[in-house]
Protein backbone atom coordinates (compact mmCIF):
# COMPACT_ATOMS: atom_id res chain seq x y z
CA UNK A 1 0.00 0.00 0.00
CA UNK A 2 2.91 2.47 0.95
CA UNK A 3 4.65 1.71 -2.08
CA UNK A 4 1.80 2.17 -4.27
CA UNK A 5 1.76 5.45 -2.48
CA UNK A 6 4.78 6.45 -3.64
CA UNK A 7 4.74 5.25 -6.81
CA UNK A 8 1.69 7.65 -7.37
CA UNK A 9 3.53 10.81 -5.60
CA UNK A 10 6.30 9.90 -8.13
CA UNK A 11 3.99 9.44 -11.36
CA UNK A 12 1.89 12.77 -10.06
CA UNK A 13 4.89 15.32 -9.43
CA UNK A 14 6.83 14.43 -13.00
CA UNK A 15 3.92 14.45 -14.58
CA UNK A 16 3.12 18.25 -13.44
CA UNK A 17 6.54 19.78 -14.21
CA UNK A 18 5.99 19.66 -17.90
CA UNK A 19 2.23 21.49 -16.95
CA UNK A 20 3.78 23.48 -14.37
CA UNK A 21 6.79 24.34 -16.60
CA UNK A 22 4.24 25.44 -19.73
CA UNK A 23 2.29 27.42 -17.16
CA UNK A 24 5.35 29.15 -16.32
CA UNK A 25 6.09 30.74 -19.71
CA UNK A 26 2.40 31.77 -19.88
CA UNK A 27 2.94 34.21 -17.12
CA UNK A 28 4.98 37.26 -17.31
CA UNK A 29 4.09 38.38 -13.95
CA UNK A 30 6.80 37.20 -11.32
CA UNK A 31 6.02 37.72 -7.85
CA UNK A 32 2.63 38.58 -5.84
CA UNK A 33 0.79 40.46 -8.23
CA UNK A 34 -0.13 43.43 -6.18
CA UNK A 35 -1.17 44.29 -2.70
CA UNK A 36 0.89 45.22 0.51
CA UNK A 37 3.10 42.60 0.07
CA UNK A 38 4.89 43.40 -3.60
CA UNK A 39 5.26 46.98 -2.31
CA UNK A 40 6.99 45.54 0.94
CA UNK A 41 9.06 43.15 -0.74
CA UNK A 42 9.50 45.27 -4.47
CA UNK A 43 13.17 46.26 -3.70
CA UNK A 44 14.02 42.96 -1.59
CA UNK A 45 17.69 41.01 -2.89
CA UNK A 46 16.20 38.43 -5.06
CA UNK A 47 12.89 39.38 -5.11
CA UNK A 48 11.89 36.75 -7.59
CA UNK A 49 12.98 33.92 -5.19
CA UNK A 50 10.76 31.91 -3.42
CA UNK A 51 10.97 33.26 0.17
CA UNK A 52 10.28 36.74 -0.90
CA UNK A 53 7.24 35.66 -2.96
CA UNK A 54 6.43 33.81 0.05
CA UNK A 55 7.12 36.66 2.69
CA UNK A 56 4.82 38.85 -0.14
CA UNK A 57 2.04 36.20 -0.80
CA UNK A 58 1.99 35.96 3.31
CA UNK A 59 1.65 39.52 3.80
CA UNK A 60 -0.59 40.10 1.19
CA UNK A 61 -2.91 37.65 3.38
CA UNK A 62 -3.55 40.07 5.59
CA UNK A 63 -6.92 41.23 3.44
CA UNK A 64 -4.64 44.42 2.25
CA UNK A 65 -4.31 43.14 -0.98
CA UNK A 66 -8.27 42.46 -1.38
CA UNK A 67 -8.59 46.31 -0.17
CA UNK A 68 -5.67 47.29 -2.61
CA UNK A 69 -8.15 45.47 -5.83
CA UNK A 70 -11.01 47.06 -4.11
CA UNK A 71 -9.77 50.78 -4.02
CA UNK A 72 -7.31 50.58 -7.30
CA UNK A 73 -4.57 50.90 -4.55
CA UNK A 74 -0.95 49.48 -3.55
CA UNK A 75 -0.05 48.95 -7.26
CA UNK A 76 -3.65 47.16 -7.76
CA UNK A 77 -6.17 48.13 -10.25
CA UNK A 78 -9.38 47.07 -10.51
CA UNK A 79 -9.68 47.90 -14.26
CA UNK A 80 -13.22 48.32 -14.11
CA UNK A 81 -13.72 45.20 -12.11
CA UNK A 82 -14.99 46.78 -9.18
CA UNK A 83 -17.06 50.12 -10.14
CA UNK A 84 -17.01 53.15 -7.97
CA UNK A 85 -20.72 52.23 -6.61
CA UNK A 86 -19.74 49.04 -5.44
CA UNK A 87 -16.51 49.77 -3.59
CA UNK A 88 -18.48 50.17 -0.25
CA UNK A 89 -20.41 46.53 -0.60
CA UNK A 90 -17.28 44.44 -1.72
CA UNK A 91 -15.57 46.24 1.48
CA UNK A 92 -18.36 45.27 3.65
CA UNK A 93 -18.46 42.30 2.48
CA UNK A 94 -14.89 40.83 2.47
CA UNK A 95 -14.19 42.81 5.70
CA UNK A 96 -17.51 41.87 7.53
CA UNK A 97 -16.35 40.43 10.60
CA UNK A 98 -13.96 42.90 11.05
CA UNK A 99 -16.44 45.90 10.99
CA UNK A 100 -18.65 44.25 13.21
CA UNK A 101 -16.05 44.41 16.02
CA UNK A 102 -14.56 47.72 15.24
CA UNK A 103 -18.28 49.37 14.87
CA UNK A 104 -19.11 47.93 18.63
CA UNK A 105 -15.64 49.71 19.71
CA UNK A 106 -16.18 52.72 17.57
CA UNK A 107 -12.82 52.79 16.58
CA UNK A 108 -10.36 50.85 14.14
CA UNK A 109 -8.73 50.45 10.76
CA UNK A 110 -11.67 49.09 8.75
CA UNK A 111 -13.96 51.64 10.14
CA UNK A 112 -11.21 54.50 8.94
CA UNK A 113 -11.49 52.33 5.75
CA UNK A 114 -15.02 52.38 5.19
CA UNK A 115 -15.54 56.03 5.97
CA UNK A 116 -12.99 57.05 3.43
CA UNK A 117 -15.06 55.28 1.16
CA UNK A 118 -18.31 56.49 2.42
CA UNK A 119 -16.89 59.90 1.76
CA UNK A 120 -17.08 60.73 5.57
CA UNK A 121 -14.75 64.21 5.57
CA UNK A 122 -11.59 63.84 8.03
CA UNK A 123 -13.02 66.22 10.37
CA UNK A 124 -16.34 64.56 10.33
CA UNK A 125 -14.56 60.97 11.24
CA UNK A 126 -14.90 60.83 15.19
CA UNK A 127 -18.63 61.93 14.66
CA UNK A 128 -19.18 58.87 12.55
CA UNK A 129 -16.95 56.18 15.23
CA UNK A 130 -19.51 57.33 17.60
CA UNK A 131 -22.72 57.18 15.67
CA UNK A 132 -21.23 53.76 14.25
CA UNK A 133 -20.69 52.68 18.37
CA UNK A 134 -24.28 54.27 18.94
CA UNK A 135 -26.17 52.60 16.27
CA UNK A 136 -24.33 49.36 16.68
CA UNK A 137 -27.65 47.38 17.73
CA UNK A 138 -29.78 48.93 14.99
CA UNK A 139 -27.25 48.83 12.48
CA UNK A 140 -27.03 44.54 13.51
CA UNK A 141 -30.07 43.53 14.35
CA UNK A 142 -28.63 40.14 15.24
CA UNK A 143 -26.10 37.62 14.80
CA UNK A 144 -27.08 36.57 10.85
CA UNK A 145 -26.97 40.28 9.40
CA UNK A 146 -25.54 40.06 6.41
CA UNK A 147 -22.82 42.82 4.89
CA UNK A 148 -25.78 44.21 2.85
CA UNK A 149 -28.36 44.41 6.11
CA UNK A 150 -25.56 46.13 7.33
CA UNK A 151 -24.80 48.99 4.84
CA UNK A 152 -28.80 49.16 4.34
CA UNK A 153 -28.94 50.42 8.38
CA UNK A 154 -25.68 51.90 7.79
CA UNK A 155 -27.47 54.01 5.08
CA UNK A 156 -30.59 54.95 6.96
CA UNK A 157 -28.65 55.82 10.06
CA UNK A 158 -26.13 57.90 7.79
CA UNK A 159 -28.90 59.41 5.95
CA UNK A 160 -30.66 61.16 9.11
CA UNK A 161 -26.67 63.02 9.69
CA UNK A 162 -26.27 64.16 6.40
CA UNK A 163 -23.44 66.61 7.22
CA UNK A 164 -21.27 63.39 7.79
CA UNK A 165 -20.90 63.25 4.01
CA UNK A 166 -18.76 64.85 1.66
CA UNK A 167 -20.82 66.12 -1.75
CA UNK A 168 -20.86 63.19 -3.70
CA UNK A 169 -20.11 60.47 -1.22
CA UNK A 170 -20.04 56.92 -2.19
CA UNK A 171 -22.95 55.49 -1.00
Amino acid sequence: MVRKLIIAVVVLTFGMIPLSTALAYLNTETGPGCGLGKLLWREAEGKNKIVQQVLAATTNGTGMQTFGISSGTSDCTNDGVVKNDQKVPVFANVNFENLRQEMAQGRGEYLVSLATLLGVPADRRSEFFSLMQEKYATIFKSEQTTSSEMLIALNREMSAHPALLEAGGNR
